[in-house]
């Protein structure tokens, strides 16, 4: 299978994944996807314009960003202000990272984000 095959093969993957995914599942993968952009910057060579480092953390941006957008207020305003609060500081976290070429603010996201994964990761397999 060629390169090009097996990007086209997880791509339809992916597509599958998500049609069929209830909100909850949506939420943790978009979650895993921002932190492994996250971690994937951490581990590249921050100085490098070669590296992935600035990439990786503009699509972890724009994930925090959606995840943001999308919160619904409407029956626990005060838990969406709180979550909307930790989206913000992770968005903002992520741009001084990208900005400084520092990986120190970018695990500071991730920080705050990991705690809110793990509890959708709960509720996802029924844990909660």
């Amino acid at each position: 299978m060629s390169n090009v095959d097996a990007k086209e093969a997880a791509r339809l993957y992916r597509e599958r994944v998500i049609e069929g995914a209830s909100p909850v599942r949506i939420l943790r993968l978009l979650l895993e996807g921002a932190l492994r952009r996250i971690d994937r910057a951490i581990a590249a060579d921050a100085r490098d314009p070669a590296s992935g480092f600035v990439a990786d953390l503009q699509r972890a941006e724009e994930i925090v960003t959606e995840l943001r957008l999308a919160i619904d207020d409407a029956h626990a305003p005060e838990t969406a202000a709180r979550t909307e609060a930790v989206y913000d500081f992770a968005a903002t976290r992520i741009g001084v990272a990208i900005t400084r070429r520092d990986p120190g603010p970018a695990a500071e996201a991730a920080g705050v984000l990991r705690p809110i994964l793990e509890a959708w990761r709960r509720i996802d397999e029924g844990q909660a």
